[in-house]
């Protein structure tokens, strides 16, 4: 085990915690609220897209409910609405925690979290009246982008105001994750608005510039967010530290090295060129290194104390999020290879891939994250740990009937396409079958969605205090190994 002091678990007293805590609740609450109600909203489109491929006449006599405006609502609601305000919620929690300092300037997080909601609101409003830009992971109107940079604008403020106060010592290894996370978002999204959105470079620029900033989204964003609460969260509630300070720093600046450049690999075929498709299809293999580290990493530190992982909310979601990543840079590993990408470009297993890393891992880490630290913002436990266990197995049924439904539909839906003598509408019969499993899949996931939100509501409502409900963080579950993880 490393003796880096960066892969050590944090030294607060039990006092320093709860004032800490205490000053972080509000803002933290807001954005965990608000981005439940986006991941309701969401889901729901997203099933409704789900059931248009199978049904088109669905809700055929809807304007604003066509596939084409469903399926990007959808996108862009979970990706701003649900996935970016629950990172920005964990990222400030983390924050005041590992810089070891009370939360300064709340009123000024809680502006942000105002002014990001409504960012989200206009331009999924936007969307639906059909004002989109076509762009991947971009489609809101420009008018509504502003106001999201105006208010990420403020956390980063927040976030380096915070950093340059945080108490003397090592910086841990989430830290290093929370760090990238916060600088690499408005640089992307900025950068990718101005050259895509609000002043538009010559076409034959904007696809690879599109597939970067999608690539970055996921890797340069999200992952080191959902990274820091992974190697945050698990040392922590099994009382141990992060087993290498090598293979942490060897996850980190592969990530930052080769994230965003995988981007270009989906373009293979297209009017690029080559040395950019071919750097784009490098870096999507040399994922594989950051997945073997954090994989080792994160065994060798649970290693023997696997026991918790069985019955602990935080513990089962996070594990099992950090494995969907692991996948999901394997199988993007393996369909960056241009024989075949070539096959699978134009099919459902990009949708598989998408559901298994930002459903998979990323709302996994942050449910898990989710279900660790509102007990301690607000001093109650969860109502119900039959409704966490439910929430638990219809979200990993959903993820894994719906991707493996995409994912393998895909490789016949490809093969099909890459065949002259089959038509392209038999092409579309045969993906039917896999598609109606990915419609099921939406529904299991919108129920798992419903039962967290009903959780969310019932842990805020509740005037129970710790100890008066199922015994998550009060009591320690019979023969576990975890300590009072504080």
């Amino acid at each position: 085990m490393s003796n880096d002091q960066s892969s050590q678990t944090d030294t607060l007293s039990s006092a320093e915690r709860s004032a800490i805590d205490s000053s972080v609740a509000s803002p933290v609450i807001l954005f965990f609220g608000t981005s439940i109600l986006w991941l309701l909203l969401g889901s729901i489109f997203e099933l409704t897209s789900s059931i248009k491929l199978v049904w088109p006449f669905f809700l055929d006599g809807l304007s604003f409910l066509t596939y084409g405006r469903t399926s990007i609502v959808s996108v862009n609601a979970l990706a701003y609405g649900w996935a970016t305000p629950a990172a920005i919620g964990i990222g400030l929690w983390l924050t005041t925690r590992l810089c070891r300092v009370p939360l300064a300037h709340h009123k000024l997080l809680i502006a942000s979290g105002i002014i990001w909601n409504l960012g989200v609101f206009v331009g999924v409003s936007g969307l639906l009246i059909g004002d989109s830009t076509s762009i991947p992971l971009l489609n809101f109107p420009a008018y509504s982008t502003h106001i999201l940079l105006l208010s990420f604008a403020l956390i980063a403020t927040w976030a380096i105001v915070t950093f340059f106060q945080r108490q003397s010592g090592p910086l841990f290894v989430s830290q290093w994750f929370l760090v990238a996370g916060f600088f690499s978002f408005p640089w992307l999204f900025a950068t990718a608005s101005q050259l895509l959105v609000w002043n538009p470079i010559q076409a034959s620029a904007q696809s690879p510039i599109a597939a970067w900033y999608a690539a970055g989204f996921f890797n340069l964003w999200l992952v080191p967010m959902g990274l820091a609460a992974a190697f945050y969260l698990i040392p922590k509630s099994i009382g141990r530290s992060v087993n290498s300070h090598h293979l942490s720093l060897l996850a980190f600046w592969s990530i930052l090295l080769f994230g965003a450049w995988s981007g270009t690999s989906r373009l293979i075929g297209g009017p690029l060129p080559a040395w950019m498709v071919s750097v784009g299809a490098a870096a999507g293999v040399m994922m594989i290194i950051p997945a073997l580290a954090v994989a080792l990493n994160l065994h060798f530190t649970l290693e023997g104390h696997y026991a918790p992982v069985a019955w602990s909310p935080s513990l089962r979601f996070i594990v099992s999020g950090v494995l969907f990543l692991l996948t999901t840079w394997l199988l993007s590993a393996i369909n960056s290879i241009p024989s075949v990408n070539s096959v699978t470009n134009f099919s459902d297993l990009t949708r598989g891939l998408n559901l298994l890393g930002y459903y998979g891992f990323f709302s996994m880490i942050a449910f898990g994250s989710i279900y660790y630290i509102l007990p301690r913002l607000t001093g109650k436990e969860w109502p119900s740990s039959c409704l966490i266990s439910w929430h638990f197995w219809l979200a990993l049924s959903g993820i894994l009937l719906g991707a493996s439904a995409l994912i393998l539909g895909g490789l016949i839906q490809g093969f099909a396409l890459q065949d002259v003598g089959i038509t392209f509408r038999s092409s579309m019969d045969f993906i039917s079958p896999f598609r109606f499993c990915a419609a099921l899949a939406s529904i299991l996931l919108v129920a798992a969605n419903l039962g967290f939100a009903l959780l969310f509501a019932g842990l805020l409502w509740s005037t129970r205090r710790s100890g008066a409900t199922p015994t998550l963080i009060a009591v320690r579950e019979e023969n576990s190994q975890e300590p009072v993880a504080v």
